[in-house]
């Protein structure tokens, strides 16, 4: 069993490709609705509002969502069926390939849902878009998107108070960076945390 469970997992090389890819293009996909909205190639957000307390903020949250998220799925028995299950469709994962899916993801996403699709689609239909499309293959990965739609609320509500993008781009990171090492070093024994 922990012969399986070594980061040098063969399909975790191909999922950073694959996500590479994928969040290229949703980056270009992203960068065009906003050009073509605003005549601008990158968002305002990025450089406009208030930067500083939008990167406290996201620290806050990204941290405040991680511990919370640990606590919840040591205590409750669907939260840890769902770490396996993702565990189970993404093998190990190493310190360097969750830093590259949680940058490649953090970016990508809030790029398209907090500067292209916010502005024009609104808040609340951004964020429960979002959360909407962390779909999984079964009922099991019900608490992942229901905890999408709560993160959605999170990283657009500090783009509204802020009216900054780093901050949400930061807390994002932080939490599918330290998540996906936490359920990639899920081993034979029986809680979520061991990274």
């Amino acid at each position: 069993m922990a012969h399986e469970d070594q980061p040098s997992h063969p399909g975790t090389a191909r999922l950073c490709r694959l996500a590479a890819w994928f969040y290229a293009a949703l980056t270009l996909t992203a960068v065009g609705w906003i050009y073509l909205r605003t005549g601008h190639w990158m968002p305002a957000s990025i450089h406009e509002g208030r930067p500083v307390l939008s990167l406290a903020l996201g620290a806050a949250v990204g941290l405040a969502a991680v511990v919370i998220s640990d606590l919840l799925t040591r205590r409750y028995a669907p939260l840890r069926t769902l770490a396996w299950e993702l565990h189970r469709l993404l093998g190990p994962v190493d310190r360097p390939s969750a830093f590259l899916l949680a940058a490649f993801s953090s970016i990508g996403e809030e790029l398209f849902f907090r500067a292209a699709m916010q502005p024009a689609f609104g808040y609340i239909p951004t964020s429960l878009i979002f959360g909407l499309v962390h779909i999984g293959p079964n009922r099991r990965f019900r608490a992942w998107t229901l905890s999408a739609v709560l993160m959605g609320f999170a990283f657009g509500g500090i783009v509204v108070l802020t009216g900054n993008l780093l901050g949400a781009i930061l807390a994002h990171f932080l939490i599918n960076f330290i998540n996906l090492q936490r359920i990639g070093a899920m081993g034979g024994t029986a809680t979520q945390a061991q990274g």
